[in-house]
């Protein structure tokens, strides 16, 4: 535990420090939602590669080979991201009219969006949880990897789709919509009564994931002034972890007790139906913010630049 404390306060906010270049680039241009596309499907990616690697060489050469091939990852991938120097975004100086406010990042906009990836943090730890303890109880442990690798698979899909097409419906729009559906993909699991079933039902809760993770990104970059935008970043990522961990506690002891598994699954529900309600009722927020910054939405079209 010690160790793993010390690892994950070390580990560079790379998504936030990623996020914050594209935007750099494509700020205002119809590529930045296929850029955001491009990270949540790396990101996806990730997921459902990284740990059959880990897994693998710790099988097969060392059982601590896993996680120094993690760390040699992280650290060599950081330090060729920290030399690519031509393409970190200058510091922007703050806006004089949001400085008289009461910050950049006390604002109902910001506040919403930071819910959302908090939202979206307890979706992930309640159904990793989930998913590996309801597969154990149906003396199936061994396919609890591959059960949420079906529902990473669904989200890296519909990033590829999301990315691809262009949309004209303006993001602050989007957000509400794709939460109601994840909101209502999610009661799904709560259906099923063996693996099978349950690798169906993660499909289209795995569907609205991406999407979902790319409109708040790009509605992060559009509404968020520029002084403080890599801070925006990265408190939304944190809060998504914060969800992660927090969630996935809770739920260990949840379907430890009679609810089991099914009592797990309630739980993203349950924070998704509220945040849903908080997107729709902030909506108008949204828009009016990103009006007001000067600032037009992205509406990716075409495919994401290499």
């Amino acid at each position: 535990m010690a160790a793993g404390l010390a690892a994950g306060a070390t580990i560079p906010q790379f998504g936030a420090l990623s996020a914050a270049r594209w935007s750099a680039l494509l700020h205002g241009r119809a590529e930045l939602t296929p850029a955001f596309a491009l990270e949540t499907i790396s990101n996806e990616a990730a997921f459902l590669l990284g740990p059959s690697l880990a897994v693998l060489t710790a099988t097969q050469v060392h059982p601590a080979a896993g996680t120094v091939l993690a760390g040699a990852l992280v650290v060599g991938a950081g330090l060729a991201f920290a030399a690519l120097r031509r393409t970190a975004p200058a510091p922007a100086p703050a806006d004089r009219t949001v400085a008289r406010g009461p910050g950049p990042l006390l604002t109902r906009n910001f506040a919403t969006l930071l819910a959302v990836n908090l939202a979206l943090g307890v979706f992930f730890g309640s159904m990793q949880v989930s998913v590996s303890a309801f597969a154990d109880v149906h003396h199936a442990a061994a396919a609890a990897g591959l059960l949420y690798g079906l529902m990473s698979a669904a989200s890296l899909l519909a990033g590829l789709a999301y990315g691809r097409h262009r949309r004209h419906t303006p993001p602050a729009a989007q957000l509400p919509l794709i939460l109601t559906f994840l909101t209502c993909a999610s009661l799904l699991p709560l259906l099923a009564n063996s693996p099978w079933q349950l690798g169906l039902a993660l499909l289209l809760p795995g569907a609205g994931v991406a999407p979902c993770i790319i409109v708040s990104s790009t509605l992060i970059e559009s509404v968020m002034d520029r002084s403080v935008l890599t801070q925006a970043f990265t408190w939304t990522n944190s809060a998504s972890v914060a969800g992660i961990a927090v969630s996935a506690a809770a739920v260990g002891r949840l379907v430890d007790g009679p609810g089991g598994p099914q009592a797990g699954f309630i739980v993203p529900f349950l924070a998704l139906t509220a945040t849903a309600a908080l997107t729709w009722s902030s909506r108008q927020a949204l828009t009016t913010g990103n009006t007001a910054s000067g600032q037009t939405p992205s509406t990716g079209s075409g495919r994401p630049r290499g």
